[in-house]
């Protein structure tokens, strides 16, 4: 496909919500929108455990590059990366976090308030409804799935119930070096202390609610009902997430119905190759999973 005049058109910082400086989003549209084309956009949701000033949304644009030069791009009507309130860390060596600042005291559900008022607005401007991908890295895939979960947990958290009816799910999430299950990553690192301070910085100090929000609890069944397709993207060599987070959600999902070989309701693993932030850093391994999701969804539409 020949390139049009004026297009990709890029577009950064564009204000989602007034609650904060880091309520922003950035968006690329690659061709002139057609109506009624197979094609999906992509939304990523960056990781950094909830709180590192220096992971945002601009961790998407080498992946992002990489895609606009993909055989995959004819399928893809648009792409846009999330930035959300972080929670506090004051003990940064750069960039501490202060506790006047709303930007950097974020608390469940916080974040995943500012991932659903981000897809309203893109689903608002773009009118693309479900036909998305919804990727996200590390704690980034927890907040994908937790948009699908449609659970939230006690009468505290109602306006992020009210704010979800708006918000259609998307056709399909693609989870890369996830955090699926809280109390097992704890768990696993339980001689790390700085594991159980990141999740209780975002979470709380509440264990169950560390299972409540964690995306295995999931009751997909019922909440992502119109969900075709989950993929876990996952390498071998992350130093930080061990592969049993793709074991413990690949088994939730299988439970419900998802399936790596036929159905309505899709599964599939792509095992990558390099660590934990690499997979983004240099943008081509995530680009193959977004690549590998697209493949599947565009025989869906």
């Amino acid at each position: 496909m020949e390139p049009t005049d004026g297009f990709p058109q890029y577009r950064k910082d564009v204000q989602y919500s007034e609650d904060s400086s880091l309520n922003t989003l950035e968006f690329c549209i690659p061709r002139p929108i057609t109506r009624g084309a197979k094609q999906v956009w992509i939304v990523f949701i960056h990781g950094g455990a909830w709180l590192d000033p220096e992971i945002d949304a601009s961790s998407f644009r080498k992946t992002q590059a990489v895609l606009l030069q993909s055989r995959e791009i004819e399928h893809i009507a648009g792409l846009a990366s999330i930035n959300y309130r972080l929670s506090p860390h004051p003990s940064h060596a750069s960039d501490p976090s202060n506790p006047s600042d709303p930007a950097r005291n974020a608390k469940h559900p916080d974040h995943i308030n500012d991932v659903l008022a981000a897809l309203l607005h893109l689903q608002e401007t773009f009118r693309f409804e479900d036909r998305y991908i919804l990727v996200g890295h590390s704690c980034g895939a927890t907040l994908a799935f937790q948009v699908a979960m449609k659970r939230y947990w006690g009468s505290q958290y109602e306006s992020t119930l009210a704010l979800e009816l708006n918000v259609v799910p998307p056709l399909a999430i693609l989870g890369v070096e996830g955090l699926y299950d809280l109390p097992a990553l704890v768990s696993y690192h339980s001689s790390e202390a700085a594991y159980r301070d990141f999740v209780a910085n975002a979470c709380g100090q509440d264990e169950a609610t560390w299972a409540a929000v964690s995306p295995v609890a999931g009751a997909y069944d019922d909440s992502w009902q119109d969900g075709k397709l989950a993929v876990l993207a996952h390498s071998r060599d992350d130093e930080l997430v061990e592969w049993e987070q793709v074991d413990h959600m690949h088994k939730a999902l299988k439970s419900q119905g998802f399936d790596e070989v036929s159905g309505d309701r899709r599964l599939k693993l792509v095992e990558l190759i390099g660590k934990h932030d690499q997979v983004w850093q240099e943008g081509k391994m995530l680009a193959m999973a977004i690549e590998a999701t697209v493949q599947v969804v565009k025989t869906m539409l």
